[in-house]
């Protein structure tokens, strides 16, 4: 099990794709068991993690991480495609009136209101600057559609700026200090490239528990509704910065074992 995450881990670290050298390494220092790539690949593969290839121009195999791997290993969120969406000026609101004596709907509701990134107005009351089409979906495939919720289409006309709502509906002071914490999971990155890959592997795991953390969070609204101070942007351009020091650790490890297999006896 171990193996396996470190390897889709570092795939979503390096960019999604890596030769089957470098894959090898990986799992050669990740389990006791590395000899068995190609049977981890295999349930990698049959699972829909990753692709297997033969890149014509290098003469060897490729892995890469299918987009629904990728999707699921960031929590279900791509940021720079969220970032860089497009807001309307509407607010999508969703409205209900669940009694007490149905405690259960109201939690399960809450609760997927939340994992769609609305944010929490008051009361029973949840906006979004998205259209609800996707929440309406997984709300139907439940089959708990409570009569009592209503939709609705808006634009403030009472004065009320949209940071306004932004800074009502969704904990911004939670969600800074989320990604001052995982700076500084980035910043614990071991400080020499060529350092043992045990400690690269530990602290793989922690960015990636520390991440799993914000995008349970951040609603990664468009930039003209994020507060002043949000650091999502930010600390997400010291991320590429951490794992391009990763990829370098994973290449010149795989080079060092495929030059040391290739020595004479």
């Amino acid at each position: 099990m171990a193996g396996s995450l470190h390897l889709t881990l570092s795939l979503l670290g390096v960019g999604s794709e890596m030769a089957e050298a470098a894959a090898r390494w990986i799992l050669s220092r990740s389990t006791r068991k590395g000899s068995l790539l190609r049977r981890k690949l295999a349930r990698l593969e049959a699972a829909g993690a990753i692709t297997v290839s033969v890149d014509p121009r290098v003469d060897q195999r490729l892995l890469r991480l299918t987009d629904q791997a990728r999707c699921r290993l960031l929590g279900g969120v791509d940021p720079e495609v969220e970032w860089k969406r497009r807001w309307d000026g509407a607010w999508r609101l969703v409205v209900f009136d669940i009694p007490e004596s149905s405690r259960s709907l109201r939690t399960h509701l809450r609760r997927l209101l939340r994992d769609c990134r609305f944010g929490w107005l008051q009361n029973s009351v949840w906006i979004s600057p998205d259209p609800v089409d996707a929440f309406r979906q997984e709300l139907g495939e439940t089959g708990l559609v409570p009569e009592s919720l209503t939709y609705f289409e808006a634009r403030p006309v009472g004065g009320e700026s949209p940071a306004a709502l932004v800074n009502s509906a969704w904990d911004y002071c939670k969600i800074a200090k989320d990604y001052a914490y995982y700076r500084e999971i980035l910043r614990m990155r071991p400080d020499r490239i060529s350092g043992p890959a045990t400690r690269w592997f530990r602290w793989l795991e922690a960015e990636h528990r520390a991440w799993r953390c914000i995008a349970r969070r951040d609603p990664f609204l468009p930039l003209e509704l994020q507060p002043p101070g949000y650091l999502g942007q930010d600390v997400w351009a010291e991320r590429r910065e951490a794992f391009h020091e990763f990829t370098r650790a994973i290449a010149m490890g795989a080079k060092a074992e495929t030059l040391a297999a290739q020595a004479p006896a």
